[in-house]
């Protein structure tokens, strides 16, 4: 909350009898609510914006920046982003992110939270506020994501509660155990207690659920879905009453096929990432990257960008942020236009945006596999069906038996000594074994490929970076990504971080892989609320059936 003597400065530099901080002068400024473009001088004091200015307008501040006919638009706020999943942490995602435009994030830090429990969590939160971005945070509440799953930590009611009452904690993260909510789950319902007893926002995870069973889970006080894969589904959704998160991530791609959805200008919904690699990152860019595509398949600039600034933030509560005007922090971006969405700077809090390189220490959640991994073997059961494997979704099919291509494993990496096998289709992968100990959301470790000598040696490798990503060909580690924090990050710079996933992606191509991020990927084969089949260390659970297959 803003002091009142601030707020009362403010006043005074807005009506020209105090100079201000910054002065942007010529910008072409872009107001998502109002959905307009207009030409003002922007003038900022105390780190928030005191007035838009007529052209022209005589103003004194500190400081000039001539934007030269720019256009001038909110930050960009992603409002369902898993930092863990760039294997960056948030010195290094803020690193990667901020040129891109995008000034605040909320993330769903539920990877470290299965990991290390609400320890993860606070650990996010003082990593983001020496990050240089603004990072919310969403307490999460399926850990484990289900009954099916035991990761590093069990977070109950009680934990909830007391991470919601955390600084920087808007709400409840995605209820992925969407069949505990439908079934009357008590555990999951005393979770749901905690978020509406706090007043908070509390994000949806219903992937596939459609009809009747939607209408229920929207009854059952969830607000959001981010799981919507089609324009039915998305239309549903907003029937509902449910805010739609559209998904562009790098291991789930579904704005493509929700545009005609967005073209419709619903007013509730926005464009996220949830999971995306270092690599596209610098690659392709941020939310920036979403934007563009929106233009391209027919929807106007400022309606796209309403996406990404004043709706998250409206949905979050975020009062203060999405829009550039008067008392609202002075978080900017200048573009040099509205179709390809080429960034110029980046400003938090007026100040042109650095990514701090900050990082506060994490030495627990290492990988142990246990004992009796040296001399494991990883057979699989003839009657199993095989997982179809989909390179740009995270949901899965069903082969026939038999009809498998390459090995996964997924193996406890807490020490508690269980392993699992199935066939997969749709990787390509012939030779070597890819390693990871990212594996969505109890963060095991897996393996694609290999012999078993192969993927052994993988399994040793990453217990001795203490997690990371590794390829091991006839029993020699070829590539390695240690990520030393909680088995899940790194603080390398983000740009050698996406050339060493960029070699790792060329390596496994050359052993057949057809997986455009093979390493995303691989992270979700194991995630037990994603139809339709999942690998966990006790067996092939069937999502669909919500029960493992028999063995």
């Amino acid at each position: 909350m803003i002091p009142v003597p601030v707020r009362r400065q403010l006043v005074q530099v807005a009506r020209g009898e105090s100079p201000g901080d910054l002065l942007v002068r010529g910008a072409r400024v872009v107001q998502p609510a109002s959905r307009e473009v207009f030409e003002a001088d922007v003038l900022v004091a105390h780190g928030r914006v005191a007035a838009l200015c007529s052209p022209g307008e005589r103003r004194e501040a500190a400081r000039v920046i001539e934007a030269r006919g720019a256009f001038l638009a909110p930050g960009f706020i992603d409002a369902h982003v898993h930092i863990e999943s760039s294997l960056l942490t948030p010195a290094g995602f803020a690193a990667a992110v901020l040129p891109h435009g995008t000034t605040a994030v909320v993330a769903e830090p539920h990877e470290v939270v299965n990991v290390l429990g609400a320890r993860g969590l606070a650990w996010m939160l003082e990593a983001g506020r020496t990050s240089g971005l603004r990072v919310f945070a969403s307490a999460p509440s399926c850990v484990p994501a289900s009954v099916f799953e035991q990761g590093g930590a069990g977070v109950s009611a009680r934990e909830v509660r007391e991470m919601l009452a955390m600084p920087g904690v808007l709400g409840l993260a995605e209820m992925m155990n969407y069949p505990g909510v439908l079934n009357g789950d008590p555990g999951v319902w005393d979770v749901l207690a905690e978020g509406f007893a706090a007043g908070r926002r509390l994000d949806g995870h219903a992937s596939g659920v459609r009809g009747a069973e939607l209408m229920a889970y929207a009854a059952a006080g969830l607000h959001s879905d981010h799981e919507a894969t089609t324009p039915g589904e998305a239309r549903e959704r907003l029937r509902a009453g449910l805010w739609l998160m559209v998904r562009e991530g790098s291991a789930a791609r579904n704005l493509e096929a929700l545009l005609p959805v967005l073209r419709e200008r619903p007013r509730r919904a926005m464009l996220v990432c949830d999971d995306v690699s270092a690599d596209e990152l610098l690659e392709l860019g941020h939310l920036n990257r979403l934007l563009r595509l929106c233009v391209r398949g027919g929807l106007p600039p400022v309606d796209a960008l309403a996406l990404v600034t004043c709706n998250p933030a409206e949905y979050w509560g975020l009062h203060d942020l999405g829009l550039v005007a008067p008392g609202y922090h002075a978080d900017f971006v200048l573009l040099e236009d509205l179709q390809h969405f080429r960034v110029l700077e980046t400003f938090v809090a007026g100040q042109e945006a650095r990514a701090a390189g900050v990082t506060p220490p994490l030495t627990e959640g290492r990988v142990h596999l246990g004992s009796a991994w040296a001399e494991a073997t990883f057979d699989i059961p003839a009657a199993w069906p095989v997982m179809q494997v989909r390179a740009d979704q995270i949901t899965t099919g069903r082969g026939p038996a038999g009809s498998g291509e390459a090995r996964l494993v997924v193996a406890d990496r807490y020490g508690r000594g269980e392993w699992a096998a199935c066939w997969t289709s749709g990787t390509g992968l012939t030779g070597g074994t890819l390693g990871i100990s990212v594996l969505h959301d109890a963060h095991h470790a897996a393996f694609l490929g290999g012999s078993d000598a192969d993927l052994r040696r993988a399994g040793l490798e990453l217990e001795r970076l203490g997690g990371g990503v590794v390829v091991v060909v006839n029993g020699e580690v070829m590539e390695s990504l240690p990520l030393p924090y909680a088995g899940l990050m790194t603080d390398r710079p983000p740009r050698d971080v996406a050339a060493q996933l960029q070699r790792i992606t060329a390596r496994l191509a050359g052993l057949g892989c057809t997986l455009t991020h093979p390493v995303t990927t691989l992270s979700f084969l194991g995630l037990s609320v994603i139809p339709s089949l999942k690998l966990t260390p006790r067996g092939l659970l069937d999502v669909d059936a919500w029960a493992y297959v028999p063995r």
